[in-house]
């Protein structure tokens, strides 16, 4: 059974977008707001694979000590004093909230690019990562309860790519070395693969890039409640905005 559902995958993968070669950007790009100049770069050539691939095939976490792959950077433009300097995913967008209290980064990479989404905030500290695929597991309840039971280790595993709404759990479980990595709990939750539940007009090629947000206009907007940030909206690839919880 489990090689019937490991053939479906693949063969439904085929459907996305094929990648002629591996994304490999080395990359700069600036912002700027009325106080701030905020710097990302990213270097996803061969001169990092070997850090790239420790990370990606291990915890998968690029805010570390040892990213010497991508930063972001803040720049107070009267002084020229870097606020601050933190290691980042690969961006593709970045940009400096009005208010100045936040930055946030998005990108379309997935090659070793375990988040699409980061924002800090004014002090450099990391208050949201997320990462976007086409299709998660859509569970009730019960059935993640279930699952959590069942494949303890792996639910916790899965933590960051867990997300509770309107009395559903939706797990993006096809971003973390799958189906090799959680082995049988692979199956179960491809049992219940839906649509993303943030909008159904995510898609992605099949290793390079997934597409969550548009290039011509992603129109990213805050939301605080006082002066806690509390969701940011933003336009998905049809110019529908879509809203995502800094806590889901």
């Amino acid at each position: 059974m489990s090689n019937i559902i490991l053939l479906v995958f693949l063969a439904s993968s085929l459907i996305a977008k094929a990648d002629p070669f591996a994304y490999n950007g080395k990359v700069l790009i600036t912002t700027e707001s009325k106080n701030f100049i905020a710097n990302h770069y990213h270097n996803w050539t061969s001169d990092t694979k070997v850090e790239l691939y420790e990370m990606i095939s291990t915890d998968q976490n690029p805010f570390d000590e040892n990213n010497n792959y991508g930063y972001i950077e803040l720049i107070e433009k009267k002084t020229g004093k870097v606020i601050f300097k933190k290691p980042s995913t690969a961006l593709t967008k970045i940009t400096i909230s009005e208010n100045e209290k936040h930055i946030v980064g998005i990108s379309n990479i997935i090659v070793w690019n375990p988040y699409q989404l980061v924002v800090y905030d004014i002090n450099g500290i990391l208050v949201k990562k997320r990462n976007f695929s086409s299709e998660e597991s859509k569970l009730t309840l019960t059935q993640y309860d279930e699952f959590s039971i069942e494949f303890p280790k792996e639910c916790e595993d899965l933590t960051d790519f867990t997300y509770f709404k309107d009395g559903f759990v939706y797990i993006d479980f096809l971003r973390k070395n799958m189906p090799k990595k959680l082995g049988k709990a692979w199956g179960y939750l491809y049992d219940y693969i839906a649509p993303n539940h943030l909008t159904p007009n995510i898609w992605e090629t099949t290793t390079n890039y997934v597409y969550w947000f548009s290039e011509e206009n992603p129109e990213i907007n805050l939301n605080y409640n006082n002066e806690n940030l509390i969701s940011i909206e933003i336009n998905d690839p049809e110019n529908k905005q879509i809203k995502i919880d800094i806590r889901e």
